[in-house]
């Protein structure tokens, strides 16, 4: 990941207002206020895998092993190390010198029940298939050697490991009348401890001193105490950030940026993250319009859309990064493709289209959602230019998943970050390509590459497998990547973000210090 700070060039008015305010940070305190948009009742991955969620739940648990992002390697965390024993199964040797944040020690116990919890089929939870599915069962071997067994062969067994699941203490979580409930008042073994959790109020973390897993792949803390608190409302966020009440937000959309730049006691970050934006079509023939299972119809569309033009949308510092030529970012385990998504050609689009039957156009809807509402106004005015009328239906996150999953959804464009950065390639297949409600292509030989690349061991031919897939996704004109999205952060100047991961928020809790 790589930072670049935007030229303090304000915007009229705004600017010259935010110039005239003094923010103070509470760097003397040792306490970083952090705005979250989402609400928050827990710290519990398992039960809450919402990409904020998962921020606070990293910092907070371990898992068997984690990941260097910059030597793009697995390595041990609180397993010391591993072997695999056959092509279903990997033992690993743990550490025995872990205490949670309660002081108990952590052994194979933990890792057993905690395994065993994620698979019961009695215990109900989101992404519980995609997460835990893969697995057979663990067994213990002794006090401090567990072997994982997964159902068949499954090439991303190390990238799933680096995420999932926790490590919980089975003295305290099998005691409780409701699992949902351990959240409430977590235990980990994570570089922050959790302190409080408070649906309005938020959550505190204080630094756990004693962490002793620290490393390229996962640092300790840094900061003492962390507030984060729900503020669903970015210009509440702003006026929070201009008065001193908090320090650091997220997600600042392109004329905030510029605006807040010109006050002195601020820093804007613009990240290269692995976000992108695409565009999708329903090719199967879900929903009331079926235009779209003609290649042609989506070939055009495809044409139609200017992605440089769609770069003024986001900020300058980006502008010169490359475009996307597949449906996965390079970074990632597997992502391989020979082929190019489609150029620029309105002229050819409207040929498309008149070889389709549809000459005069015809009417759709854009699904979107969130930050992705932008770009699919942008889509709509250029795909107006070729004679199709697209209505935008912006919808909150929940009423884009119901409606995609209901066969509402004409087209989408909406954004993609490999189920927040994970590792490896296999979630962007999976997620796109299994059968589900997710899958508007209902293309056999997609959904067969992702068991094919699942079984395959061997990492050249893995990408081989995926690079025929995507490049049928690119030949089929079933998606597009449109643009890359960068993590846009405001800070004050006393706060220091660190790099050496790829979390498309642009920041790890542990990764933030005081300058």
């Amino acid at each position: 990941m790589h930072s670049r700070y935007l030229l303090r060039a304000g915007a009229a008015g705004l600017a010259i207002s935010l110039a005239a305010t003094s923010a103070t940070a509470q760097k003397s305190k040792d306490q970083l206020r952090f705005g979250f948009y989402q609400p928050m009742s827990m710290v519990d991955t398992i039960y809450d895998p919402r990409p904020e969620g998962e921020i606070m739940s990293r910092s907070v648990y371990d898992t068997l092993i984690t990941y260097d992002a910059v030597k793009r390697k697995y390595i041990p965390h609180v397993a010391q190390s591993w072997k695999r024993i056959d092509d279903k199964t990997i033992e690993f040797k743990l550490r025995q010198d872990l205490k949670f944040h309660n002081g108990s020690d952590l052994d194979a116990d933990d890792v057993v029940y905690t395994f065993n919890f994620a698979t019961n089929p009695k215990n109900k939870f989101r992404f519980k298939g995609s997460r835990f599915g893969w697995m057979a069962g663990i067994d213990k071997i002794d006090k401090f050697t567990v072997r994982v067994r997964s159902k068949t062969v499954y090439a991303p067994f190390f990238s799933r490991m680096s995420n999932t699941p926790p490590v919980y203490p089975s003295d305290i979580h099998s005691k409780l009348a409701k699992a949902v409930t351990f959240g409430h008042n977590p235990v980990g073994t994570g570089p922050y401890r959790v302190a409080s959790v408070d649906k309005n109020k938020g959550v505190v973390l204080i630094k756990n001193t004693d962490y002793k897993l620290a490393s390229l792949g996962k640092p300790a803390g840094k900061i003492g105490r962390i507030h984060i608190f729900p503020i669903p409302d970015r210009q509440t966020q702003l006026a929070n950030m201009l008065t001193g009440a908090q320090d650091i937000m997220y997600n600042v959309d392109k004329d905030q940026a510029k605006s807040l730049a010109a006050n002195p006691d601020f820093r804007v970050k613009v990240l290269s993250s692995v976000a992108f934006s695409y565009v999708t079509f329903d090719a199967a023939g879900r929903t009331k319009n079926k235009v779209f299972k003609d290649q042609r119809v989506r070939k055009a569309l495809m044409l139609a859309v200017d992605r440089k033009e769609l770069l003024k949308l986001v900020h300058d510092d980006i502008a010169g990064d490359p475009l996307q030529q597949a449906m996965c970012h390079s970074w990632h385990q597997g992502c391989a493709s020979t082929t190019k998504t489609t150029g620029y050609d309105p002229a050819q689009a409207k040929r498309l289209l008149a070889e389709a039957g549809l000459a005069n156009g015809f009417e759709t809807s854009i699904l979107t959602w969130g930050p992705s509402k932008p770009m699919a106004e942008a889509v709509a005015g250029m795909w107006r230019k070729i004679g199709v009328r697209a209505k935008v239906n912006f919808q909150p996150i929940i009423g884009f998943i119901r409606a995609r999953a209901a066969n509402k959804a004409e087209t989408m464009v909406t954004l993609w970050d490999n189920g927040v950065g994970q590792v490896d390639v296999d979630t962007t297949m999976g997620f796109f390509f299994l059968k589900g409600s997710r899958n508007y292509t209902h293309d056999n030989r997609l959904t067969n590459a992702v068991m094919a690349g699942r079984k395959e061991l061997n990492l050249e031919k893995r990408e081989a497998i995926y690079a025929k897939a995507f490049d049928l996704v690119n030949k089929e004109n079933y998606f597009k990547p449109l643009i890359p999205l960068p993590a846009v952060i405001v800070h004050h100047k006393d706060v220091k973000l660190l790099g050496g991961h790829k979390n498309p928020k642009g920041f790890e809790l542990n990764r933030i210090t005081w300058n």
